[in-house]
């Protein structure tokens, strides 16, 4: 049997299962919701390959965004016994390595992300120095400035167009503290973990249209 009809074998065991029949040949949003070894992970890669066989061609692909990285090596192997390769085609990996490798390493300068040509990703004394230094900038005072970590991270999180009024309004000590930050670790040529989805989808929102 040839690796692109693999698929086909392995789907027969989905005749004894309903659910698992019914979201293999889903062919819009679907959720699957079941208990431990019950064949989630076997219900997606096999509906992956058949998806990557009949349903997207080349040049297009497919991404398979994971919770971690176990989880994206089960099935980086499940999906190799199947005849399928991660490569150009297939992306399998957690949200922010496929916002970094697939968004923002490739399109920073055409999405104008306006970050250092040369970045990498800031280290946790590096993001302790960005922030006592934006803070110092940005409030000021006797407090330690790692005291602001966890409220500087939730406000980036929460707001994600910073072009709209509530970033501006709903704590505006905050939002200034964030930008300063920012500005401390780009001039560090530094982007952050948070930075890898927040940059992504800012790129989506700002080139729609291109």
């Amino acid at each position: 049997m040839s690796n692109n009809t693999l698929y086909l074998k392995a789907a027969e065991q989905f005749r004894r299962n309903p659910g698992q029949r019914a979201a293999y040949e889903s062919g819009g949003h679907c959720v699957v919701i079941a208990g431990p070894g019950s064949g989630k992970t076997k219900t997606l890669t096999v509906k992956l390959a058949r998806i990557l066989a009949e349903d997207v061609h080349e040049p297009r692909g497919v991404a398979c965004i994971t919770y971690n990285n176990e989880c994206a090596r089960e099935l980086e192997n499940r999906l190799e016994a199947l005849g399928v390769e991660p490569g150009r085609r297939v992306f399998i990996g957690t949200v922010h390595s496929f916002s970094l490798t697939q968004i923002v390493l490739p399109y920073a300068k055409s999405a104008h992300l306006e970050l250092p040509n040369e970045f990498c990703v800031a280290t946790r004394t590096e993001r302790a120095r960005a922030l006592e230094r934006a803070y110092n900038r940005a409030i000021g005072g006797p407090e330690n400035p790692q005291n602001w970590d966890l409220r500087m991270t939730n406000y980036r999180r929460s707001i994600l167009d910073r072009n709209s009024e509530e970033w501006r309004s709903r704590n505006p000590e905050l939002a200034q503290l964030v930008e300063a930050y920012e500005e401390e670790l780009r001039a560090m040529d530094r982007i952050d973990f948070d930075d890898m989805p927040l940059l992504a989808v800012r790129a989506l929102r700002e080139n729609v249209s291109a």
